[in-house]
């Protein structure tokens, strides 16, 4: 593995990431069990939303080699990061965007990883990684929002593994697979076992229960 332990993979990094490694950053013991659980089968391609310097995907690409692990994050400098640590451990199933995440394209996509990417926008101090990202409750609320809206359209066999969750509840449609502790933490594993109706109410799609 190009990196066996948290400590390896913060050795990998800039000293103003590796200080708050710890609060951002997906344990290596959890991306271990997230990726066995969100690629199966080989072909499989997963999303990181909200990917930092990489640490799920590099993780899962070394995991899953015959799966693809793409990340995609707002922030251009851990993006370009990521980029660099895929390149220097030889993944090449690990791939990173630089981009808000709404505006890919989501079908393409069998799975989700999520560690709730966007926590930075309830919180000061500490919980931010840097500056790019402004305070903005209401952004937070739009951004879990379009997770939701997203999800409930996406197809059926759509994996979706949390840690710290979204921010939201999935929507209807999907079922708890797995739920597990690993170390202290808690993962879970939601598939898409049947189709999502939304119905408009005051132009607003709304999930039919």
């Amino acid at each position: 593995m190009p990196f066996g332990s948290d400590e390896d993979f913060d050795d990998l990094l800039p000293a103003h990431l590796k200080i708050k490694s710890s609060v951002h950053f997906t344990p290596v013991e959890v991306a271990v069990v997230a990726a066995r659980l969100l690629a199966p089968k080989p072909g499989m391609r997963i999303l990181d939303v909200g990917c930092g310097p990489g640490k799920f995907c590099l993780t899962a690409a070394n995991q899953c080699p015959t799966s693809i692990f793409e990340g995609v994050d707002f922030r251009k400098r851990v993006v370009e990061i990521a980029t660099g640590l895929a390149q220097q451990l030889g993944l090449q199933n690990a791939s990173f965007i630089h981009a808000d995440a709404f505006a890919l394209d989501w079908s393409k996509y069998d799975g989700f990883y999520f560690f709730n990417p966007f926590a930075e926008q309830l919180y000061h101090g500490f919980l931010f990684l840097d500056h790019t990202i402004e305070f903005d409750p209401a952004k937070y609320v739009q951004f879990v929002l379009a997770v939701r809206a997203r999800l409930a359209d996406a197809r059926i066999g759509t994996r979706v593994v949390t840690y710290h969750g979204f921010g939201g509840s999935t929507p209807s449609g999907y079922e708890l697979v797995s739920d597990q502790v690993v170390g202290t933490d808690r993962i879970e594993l939601w598939e898409k076992v049947r189709p999502t109706y939304r119905i408009m109410i005051d132009d607003e799609f709304a999930e039919a229960v």
